[in-house]
């Protein structure tokens, strides 16, 4: 399959939805990993690692944000964004690797950018049969209901999520009446969270709709306090890859 026009290709080694209804296996699996990666760190590279033993995709899809609207401006620009994800993953031999800049050349044309849209792009562009799994981290998750169009996202891709050990998804016994219309909404996405629950080979032979929650990552970094470190000179090798820690310094990208 030939790359879309926005992707950086590296080769290194339910409901009625239609692809609910599909009854032959999913013909591959890609993983996608969205965010700013602001810088990236080695949080995001355990989670995408974690999946990759779990199923054992054909490629990682690498989706720097554009200009995510839930956050603050960014400080390093798409270019370096982009470096650093390439450096991050330099090591990765077991499936293709994309770094995918569909939100970035969106943003530069001053259109909005959502997830569920870069998730419909992929879904056209590998088809029906194509499983297609979206990783997020468990605050992610438990902050899905502010998502645009959230319901759509278990539509076009399997949802999965990473925690450290002990995490619990916080549903509520209490009554609606007395919850606000957030409150609502969150409890009603992750009940359908838990209700998609399958293993991993489910997910990687059918297409979309299914959960995974892996609670064994042991990795907890914020990309706030990552950019604080740098501007005190205090950050180390246990944060960042040590590739993209040089290439930040060499760049002088977090400095004052």
């Amino acid at each position: 399959m030939t790359a879309s026009p926005d992707s950086v290709s590296t080769n290194k080694i339910a409901g009625t939805n239609p692809l609910h209804q599909q009854i032959q296996q999913a013909q591959r699996c890609v993983v996608v990993l969205g965010g700013s990666f602001d810088p990236v760190h080695l949080g995001h590279v355990a989670l995408a690692k974690r999946f990759i033993t779990l199923l054992e995709p054909q490629e990682l899809r690498v989706v720097p944000a554009g200009n995510p609207w839930q956050k603050k401006g960014l400080i390093a620009s798409a270019e370096q964004r982009c470096a650093m994800l390439e450096l991050a993953f330099a090591e990765l031999n077991t499936c293709k690797l994309t770094i995918d800049q569909q939100e970035i050349q969106r943003a530069r044309h001053q259109r909005a950018t959502y997830t569920v849209d870069t998730l419909r792009a992929l879904r056209a562009e590998y088809g029906d049969k194509t499983s297609i799994v979206f990783l997020i981290g468990a605050d992610q998750l438990q902050n899905l209901s502010s998502w645009h169009q959230w319901q759509h996202l278990f539509d076009l891709a399997h949802l999965c999520a990473a925690s450290r050990p002990g995490f619990q998804l916080e549903q509520t016994n209490s009554p609606q009446a007395v919850m606000s219309v957030a409150q609502q909404t969150q409890q009603q996405v992750l009940q359908k969270f838990k209700q998609g629950a399958a293993t991993p080979e489910q997910i990687r032979n059918t297409p979309a709709g299914r959960t995974y929650l892996a609670e064994d990552l042991l990795v907890d970094i914020s990309a706030t306090q990552i950019r604080d470190d740098l501007q005190h000179g205090q950050l180390t090798t246990s944060l960042v890859p040590r590739k993209v820690l040089d290439y930040i310094q060499q760049h002088h990208i977090y400095e004052k």
